[in-house]
This record gives structure tokens, C-alpha cells and sequence, in this order.
């Protein structure tokens, strides 16, 4: 089986993994998802970022799905770092998609509950939120043992998936209650399986030191990856709804 680039570079202590968040947008083959095309091709030629990582209908609004333009750029020759999200699927969904890219060699995938769907045709998309990225991460968990579920004659047994699945928290809450449940969580996602930890977007470098001394104390051996937001040129204050702004996040 061909070696997980970012995994590699994730667990090798002496290296310094990049990654560069893309935004498909809505559509199939509107400006963003060529766009989003060619700058995947231009950090595969540079040969300097170790995974692209796709957004999923972020902000709540739908968009190009993550997955399948992860199984895009990885015939770029640069692995996918794919968003995958609770908050619109149920779990039977949530299955066949993680089959889907299981099938197409997409490995890398980072669960979390994703943005409340605001829009969407024909007015507001309704949530589902069947399951929470603890109980994805169990899944997936699962699906890398071989998952096993009852069958007409007897139990079924897949063959081993080959997920690479991290999970999110934030350490910037206002408050010490807030603070607290995310810590709680984190907790609950590493025992669930996640083999890495990506922090939401913060500008209080005291409270990254936080989260990274919480999982030290906490005993836990696992890689955690800062969230770094660059100004794309000419952005001005309000850069929250600008359209372009996801493809100058970089996590380092």
C-alpha cells in the first residue's frame, strides 16, 4: 500500500508538516473548484506541503463535497486532508461516505461537528447531528479493526480500512465552563481514536501553550497541529465572509 505522505510527516518528530486549507465552493466546475484545482497542483509540483486540507459546506452553506474533491487532488500526487463533518449526515450516511473514500484511497480526514447549515436550496437545510465526531471517531476506529456488525447467517467482517482521522478543539473559550467541556471532549475523542489534534483558529499564543500542556499532563502521545490564519492581500477587517479567505489558513 502506498505510504500516507502526511502521517509520515505528522509522526516524524524531526519534521515540520505544512498544511493549506482549500475551499471548493458551490458548484462542479465554477472559478473555485478550478481555482482550488490549480493551487493543489501547485503545492504538489512545490513538493513543500504535506497535505491540502478541504473544507466541508463551510459556513453552513453547501459546496462542492470534500471527499470527492480529496480524491482529485490526490491524482495531483499531494495527500487530501478531508473535513468530515456530523452536522447534515446520518450515521448510515455516514458509513457509505467513509467506504467511498476507503475505496478511493482518501485516508486523511478530520472530524468535527461542522457549521449549523444556514442556507441552502429553496430555504434552511435541516440538521441532523445522528451522531457526534466521538462517535464518527469510533466508527472509524472500528472500520480500521475490520468493523464487524450481524449479518442473515452470521457476523460480517470487513477487510481493515486505513483512516488517519484527527479531531479539533478550541482552547480560546470566553469562559472556564466553556474551557472545561472542550477539555472534556478532547478527552473523549483521543480515547475514541484520534490520531491527531488540530486546534479551531486563536490568536493567544499563551492559550496554544494551554492546550499542548493539557495533553502532556493528560498523558496522551499525540501530534498537535497549531492553526495559523495568512492574510490573503488586500483583505479588509470583516475578513470572516469573505469568499477566498479559508485558502490562506495554514496549519503548522
Amino acid at each position: 500500500m502506498q505510504e500516507n505522505r502526511f502521517k509520515e510527516a505528522l509522526l516524524n518528530s524531526a519534521a515540520f508538516p505544512v498544511t493549506w486549507e482549500l475551499v471548493p465552493g458551490r458548484g462542479a466546475k465554477e472559478t473555485a473548484q478550478q481555482k482550488a484545482l490549480s493551487q493543489a497542483a501547485r503545492a504538489a509540483s512545490a513538493h513543500e506541503i504535506s497535505a491540502l486540507t478541504l473544507t466541508d459546506n463551510p459556513g453552513g452553506h453547501p459546496a462542492m463535497a470534500a471527499d470527492f474533491m480529496g480524491a482529485e487532488i490526490l491524482k495531483l500526487g499531494i495527500e487530501p486532508l478531508v473535513h468530515l463533518t456530523c452536522k447534515d449526515k446520518n450515521r448510515n450516511a455516514i458509513e457509505s461516505q467513509l467506504y467511498a473514500m476507503d475505496r478511493a484511497g482518501v485516508r486523511n480526514l478530520l472530524v468535527m461537528t461542522g457549521d449549523y447549515p444556514v442556507s441552502g436550496f429553496q430555504g434552511r437545510p435541516k440538521p441532523v447531528f445522528d451522531l457526534d465526531p466521538t462517535h464518527v471517531l469510533q466508527l472509524i476506529t472500528d472500520m480500521n479493526r475490520g468493523i464487524e456488525y450481524p449479518g442473515i447467517q452470521r457476523v460480517v467482517r470487513h477487510q481493515p480500512a486505513h483512516f488517519f482521522a484527527g479531531a479539533v478543539v478550541s482552547p480560546f473559550k470566553a469562559t472556564e465552563a466553556e474551557q472545561m467541556v472542550q477539555y472534556y471532549k478532547l478527552k473523549k475523542k483521543i480515547e475514541a481514536g484520534a490520531q491527531f489534534i488540530v486546534t479551531q483558529l486563536g490568536y493567544d499564543a499563551r492559550k496554544f501553550h494551554e492546550v499542548l500542556l493539557f495533553i502532556k499532563q493528560s498523558g496522551f502521545n499525540i501530534p498537535l497541529v497549531g492553526n495559523v490564519y495568512i492574510l490573503p492581500f488586500g483583505a479588509d477587517i470583516d475578513i470572516a465572509h469573505q469568499g477566498d479567505v479559508e485558502i490562506g489558513r495554514a496549519h503548522v
